[in-house]
């Protein structure tokens, strides 16, 4: 039961965790290509374990995990909050991606 004026977050397209500082230079980056998209990206900072919390807080459907693996291959793994999947996309499938789950 909801009392009037409890208010759900809205739900979060794209949570990005950047591990180190040139992965946090290339998520903000990403971050503000997928929202002139018209995609809501939040970064979150952080150790991975307090980073997926507050993803997970925020009502993030997806989370992108970056780091100096990930850059150097141009591939990032990308995972539904909700069902635990995880999948291994391009920047541009990513970009996809999100499109498509919006629609």
């Amino acid at each position: 039961m909801s009392v009037e004026g409890d208010q759900q977050p809205a739900a979060l397209d794209l949570a990005i965790i950047p591990m180190g500082e040139e992965a946090t230079r290339q998520s903000a980056v990403m971050a503000r290509d997928w929202r002139r998209d018209g995609n809501s990206v939040e970064l979150c900072l952080g150790k991975l374990k307090r980073a997926m919390e507050l993803a997970n807080k925020l009502g993030a459907r997806y989370c992108l995990i970056v780091g100096e693996n990930e850059i150097a291959a141009g591939r990032y793994a990308l995972k539904n909050m909700a069902t635990g999947d995880q999948q291994s996309f391009t920047r541009e499938e990513i970009a996809a991606h999100l499109s498509a789950a919006r629609n």
